[in-house]
């Protein structure tokens, strides 16, 4: 069993990130709860950039709790944009769009974590 506490100046050390299966020079991440300290799912902060835009298919169930900025998400033919303090979900098998014009920072968890 594991309790652990990632603290703010930790968690916010954002690396360039391979969201989405690609690394981008407007993408930023930082996994606070990973593997080993859980084997079913991933939970950090993501900075997205102005002008960051992405399709991907979902591989996993994920929930977006937006900080700062806005992200406009496209699916199945429905649009919304995410700002500070909204929730967004995402299923897993969803084709997704999303872009953001003035940047995003987002703590996102997904389950479960791909192996």
């Amino acid at each position: 069993m594991a309790c652990i506490i990632v603290r703010e100046r930790e968690a916010k050390d954002l690396k360039k990130s391979a969201v989405t299966g690609s690394v981008s020079e407007k993408a930023y991440i930082f996994h606070a709860i990973d593997s080993p300290v859980s084997k079913s799912m991933r939970a950090g902060y993501l900075r997205l950039l102005e002008g960051y835009a992405k399709e991907f298919e979902s591989q996993t169930d994920e929930v977006n709790l937006f900080l700062e900025g806005s992200l406009t998400y496209s699916c199945e033919g429905k649009s919304f944009t995410a700002k500070k303090g909204d929730i967004a979900f995402i299923e897993k098998g969803s084709r997704v769009h999303f872009s953001t014009e003035e940047g995003c920072l987002v703590f996102c968890v997904t389950y479960p974590v791909l192996q």
